[in-house]
């Protein structure tokens, strides 16, 4: 029997925003204890940020993508 799907484990965005300009897309390690994201900008120009996961709450905890971060991590944000 073949099956037609792929084992490539390639790290699911666990939050994306799409703006008119870009399309942001939130990813979360928990091993390592940091959150990434990668801006997508016109022309196929991308850039990625590396964050803690502390600073990354501290600073977008009033967001949606802040708050899925929180969420999958269980904890509660202000």
């Amino acid at each position: 029997m073949t099956e037609n799907h792929s084992l490539h484990t390639e790290p699911k965005a666990l939050y994306t925003i799409n703006n008119p300009e870009s399309v942001i897309e939130v990813f979360l390690d928990e091993s390592e204890g940091k959150v990434t994201e990668v801006k997508c900008l016109n022309d196929n120009r991308c850039k990625e940020y590396t964050y803690s996961v502390e600073e990354y709450l501290n600073r977008y905890s009033h967001h949606a993508a802040g708050r899925a971060v929180a969420a999958q991590l269980a904890v509660t944000v202000e």
